[in-house]
């Protein structure tokens, strides 16, 4: 869809649009890099060895 009007400020709405959809595109992806970073940075618990009885 091309749209030729222009606003106040001179912009098309056309640009207005492509802009809007790399806003949204660049927060989708700062979200996805931040749940990763805050995945691998939870650590597991430590596992501690524990004392097996013999089966005799």
């Amino acid at each position: 869809m091309k749209v030729v009007r222009k606003n106040a400020k001179g912009e098309t709405r056309q640009l207005l649009l492509k802009e809007y959809f790399l806003n949204a595109y660049l927060i989708a992806v700062l979200k996805k890099v931040g749940d990763e970073a805050a995945r691998f940075g939870r650590r597991e618990p430590e596992l501690t060895p524990l004392r097996v009885r013999s089966g005799s």
